[in-house]
């Protein structure tokens, strides 16, 4: 590597977070260098040493790619001013700079340079709050040179610096010189094998407890993933062993260690240890218990339920299937009743009936809910009564990142029946989250269409209900749906039988055959385009695609769209989680964000940009995101099947080729073409679709939950 000393003219880009950034420096030679660091940016005017080599970047030309970067101490007054200000102090400007400058003369060169330079809290005229922080961030820079040089003696990049002090302050090094591990708290980004790169450094034994533990709860922290709850002990045994390459017998002890300490929980069934974090456990575990005492309340009002349907029947011009009736009876009768069915089946029909139903007894304090914003939209127009999502009725606790509600045991929620949609998305974290928040005099009626994909998260909520065979269910399998969608209901069920959906007739399902990548993106270009034209909201049309990622995926599709529906011209544009944004992109929330309360897979269009945000409209609200947000944010002109599962869109536009491989599977098509209400157009081979048609894939998940329901554990 060369090494280089300049100073920052100009500072070209820098990502939201911080750990990115493009700029101009000056070396002592008076030449000029683009330099690119993975690291915090630096400031203009400061005096950088960096180390790194030069690279030749296709587009922009010649680089210095930076992979140490060091601020250095100045050497003259100018020096010390341009030092002072780029520490950005509140409340300490040009006057108090040259008050410091004024009281230490040219010793303020030398003071910048200790480690500790408690002088500086002698200076007369500054207000103590503005003495006290410049001292601790003046204390700060030179401990991060020695973080810097820390880091990068063991070979990582020096961009964690700061978290580290923030988090650890002066300890940072001790902190990590004790547990190089501990270097997994500051960012999911930092991977254990980071983190064990550390531990080599320091010549910390690879079968150290320390690696040991850290490997495990790696491990442990992907269980859900996976879909998981928990895994076998033997599982979670050669798992940890192929990331460690050995160590069998030291990892199965480490285990009994964290079991007797309580960061593990464990589950003996049928002969099988099965390993827990604490959090699944109490999940799953107080999920079955709490779905039992609901249940085991019994009804609490008796009502003619034979004459309320034939009313409903008549005030709604329909005439119900016997399936549907049951279902109406089930739910009225029992505190636990479950409506499993495809699309076209009555579900809605039945809620709307149970609405009515319950509004006429004294069980009418009625809570209808869906996990995601267009599902619970959707039940809102069905029903003609509010719905909401399930996050927003459990209330998040502000600053919370997890499944922390104020809706809760200790604050249960204000109502008698519990109608909960789209029922498949329950994964058993937020499934027990929302059974904590019922009360037990409560009904709880759970609908959803059990053939669709399994949730993401740990568990499969709606199969282990209705297969525990605990909870009074109702499958409908009559198609009511026969005036509009006919075909995609019909074509949805074909697959969901394992038989090919009818290509060649137009209408509502349309197949499109190409070949190859190039003619597939030619045709979702062409389509969506000529889709928008006749639809009100934008948001009406979806492109779904089975990946994210490679040259087929979504966001591949979304860029390609972007590009030529959003090109860039003279309007604002940010920068984020290696994407472009414009005023006018379709975008979507992929991490829950409870502070502006988007959850996970709300769709909306950026209408304006700022400075420091960007404005979103969402189904149901608007909401400003600071840029630093923008990570958890996607353009979504095309998003993925298990994004759009919750939701439904008049039209939707289905790529479906031989290069998504494993990702043809019979249930994600089925679930992709019950998203639309009204259109489907498939683009794709025969070929493609017949393999997912014939692919059935048994997602088998670590979880103990239907036994638990069954109380088998």
């Amino acid at each position: 590597m060369e090494t280089i000393r300049g100073t920052v003219q100009r500072l070209i880009y820098k990502n939201t977070n911080d750990s990115y950034c493009v700029f101009l420096l000056t070396d002592y030679n008076e030449e000029r260098l683009v330099c690119t660091a993975k690291q915090e940016a630096p400031k203009e005017g400061d005096e950088l040493e960096i180390k790194g080599r030069y690279v030749e970047h296709k587009k922009y030309g010649p680089q210095f790619e930076v992979h140490q970067l060091e601020r250095l101490k100045p050497d003259t007054i100018f020096g010390a001013r341009q030092y002072l200000a780029n520490l950005q102090i509140r409340g300490f400007g040009e006057k108090s700079i040259e008050k410091v400058i004024e009281y230490f003369g040219m010793n303020v060169v030398e003071l910048l340079k200790e480690a500790d330079p408690v002088e500086i809290l002698e200076v007369p005229g500054l207000r103590k709050s503005v003495k006290e922080e410049l001292y601790n961030t003046l204390r700060g820079e030179g401990i991060l040179v020695d973080i810097n040089a820390f880091l990068e003696g063991a070979g990582l990049s020096s961009r964690w610096s700061r978290k580290l002090y923030t988090l650890y302050g002066a300890a940072a090094i001790d902190v990590l010189k004790d547990n190089p591990f501990r270097l997994m708290d500051l960012d999911s980004a930092i991977t254990f094998s980071m983190a064990d790169t550390l531990r080599g450094a320091l010549q910390i034994s690879p079968d150290d407890p320390r690696r040991l533990e850290a490997a495990l709860l790696t491990v442990l922290k992907g269980v859900t993933d996976n879909g998981h709850c928990c895994y076998p002990v033997d599982e979670l045994i050669r798992q940890v062993y192929e990331r460690l390459d050995g160590y069998a017998d030291e990892i199965a002890s480490q285990i009994e260690e964290l079991l007797e300490y309580g960061q593990l929980v464990s589950t003996n069934y049928e002969g099988v240890i099965y390993i827990y974090l604490p959090e699944l456990y109490n999940a799953e575990a107080s999920g079955a218990y709490l779905t039992q005492q609901i249940m085991a309340e019994g009804a609490a009002f008796s009502f003619d339920i034979t004459g309320f349907i034939k009313r409903f029947e008549a005030n709604q011009d329909i005439s119900l299937g016997t399936a549907q009736k049951k279902a109406i009876e089930m739910a009225l009768e029992n505190k636990v009743s479950l409506i499993t069915g495809g699309p076209g089946t009555g579900k809605t029909t039945i809620v709307k009936a149970l609405v009515e139903a319950f509004q006429q007894t004294e069980q009418n304090r009625i809570a209808l809910c869906a996990p995601t914003g267009r599902a619970a939209k959707r039940l809102t127009e069905a029903t003609g009564y509010e719905a909401t999502t399930i996050h927003r009725l459990l209330m998040p606790v502000e600053g919370s990142h997890g499944y922390d509600f104020s809706k809760n045991e200790d604050n249960l929620l204000e109502a008698d029946v519990i109608i909960v949609d789209e029922a498949s998305m329950l994964n058993v974290q937020l499934y027990y989250s929302l059974m904590a928040a019922i009360p037990e005099f409560s009904y709880v009626i759970i609908v959803g269409d059990v053939d669709q994909l399994p949730p993401i998260g740990a568990g499969f909520i709606l199969r282990d209900l209705i297969e525990s065979d605990m909870i009074p269910y109702t499958r409908l399998d009559t198609i009511f749906r026969q005036n509009e969608g006919n075909r995609i209901v019909d074509n949805a069920h074909e697959i969901n039988d394992g038989h090919m959906p009818v290509l060649e007739e137009a209408g509502e399902f349309t197949f499109i055959p190409v070949n190859t990548i190039h003619d597939m993106m030619g045709q979702i270009v062409s389509i969506y385009e000529q889709e928008l034209a006749h639809v009100e909201d934008e948001l009406d049309v979806q492109i779904i695609s089975p990946m994210r990622r490679g040259s087929a995926g979504s966001n591949t599709i979304s860029k390609v769209i972007q590009q030529r529906l959003n090109p860039q011209e003279k309007v604002n544009e940010v920068k984020a989680n290696g994407m472009t944004f414009r005023v006018g992109d379709k975008v979507i929330q992929v991490q829950n964000n409870y502070d502006l309360e988007v959850f996970n897979g709300e769709i909306g269009v950026v209408y304006a940009i700022s400075k420091n945000y960007v404005f979103i409209r969402f189904t149901d609200k608007e909401v400003t995101v600071p840029l630093e947000d923008m990570d958890s944010i996607m353009l979504a002109y095309a998003i993925t099947v298990h994004k759009s599962q919750g939701s439904e869109y008049g039209t939707v536009i289905i790529p479906f080729i031989p290069p998504y491989a494993n990702m043809l599977q019979r249930n994600l098509l089925y679930t992709a073409v019950t998203r639309a209400k009204n259109k489907v157009i498939l683009i794709g081979t025969k070929g493609a679709i017949k393999r997912a048609v014939d692919t059935q894939v048994g997602e088998e998940r670590y979880t103990l939950f239907k036994e638990r329901l069954q109380g088998l554990v």
